[in-house]
């Protein structure tokens, strides 16, 4: 089977479930529309995956579209309420909103992970406005008068002093 044939069947299933979709939402039945629209997403899945078409990049976009035309759909079906007076009126509906930002919010994720998922953070990479020079610590020597004049009430501690562990830090 060629590549072109492949796709056509994989494309195929997609806008038929598309097709479906939309005629149930056409005719107001909610549960069924997203019955099919998972059962799109599951087939062609599969499909792509039995015919070793299965693009990871691909898959994410189509997630990622079938996510806000099921978002825009949840909006107005629970998202937006008409109210008969004043004619015209409509009232929002707070959770509605808020399961649909979600919705949203999920369907951004698959577009994200393509964008960016694969990039690795490294430091050569950042613009340079970015990039932070941290200080390395160094290791410097005090004279011995500067030490002496911290606190006359402290000795420095020996090497044997500090192997025993009898001694006390200055805080």
């Amino acid at each position: 089977m060629t590549l072109l044939m492949k796709n056509c069947i994989s494309y195929g299933v997609l806008g038929l479930g598309l097709l479906m979709y939309f005629v149930f939402i056409g005719s107001y039945q909610f549960i069924e529309s997203t019955i099919v629209i998972l059962i799109t997403l599951l087939s062609w899945s599969t499909i792509t995956t039995y015919l070793d078409t299965f693009d990871t990049i691909i898959f994410s976009k189509i997630l990622s579209s079938m996510g806000f035309i099921f978002a825009i759909s949840f909006f107005f079906f629970f998202g937006v309420e008409e109210v008969p007076i004043p004619k015209g009126a409509m009232l929002f509906s707070a959770s509605g909103i808020a399961v649909t930002l979600f919705i949203v919010f999920a369907s951004i994720l698959p577009l994200l992970y393509v964008i960016h998922g694969n990039r690795s953070v490294d430091p050569a990479n950042l613009p340079t406005a970015q990039v932070v020079v941290q200080p390395q610590p160094t290791n410097v020597i005090e004279s011995s008068s500067s030490i002496d004049d911290l606190n006359d009430d402290w000795e420095i501690a020996t090497e044997e002093d500090l192997e025993s562990g009898n001694f006390e830090v200055a805080a």
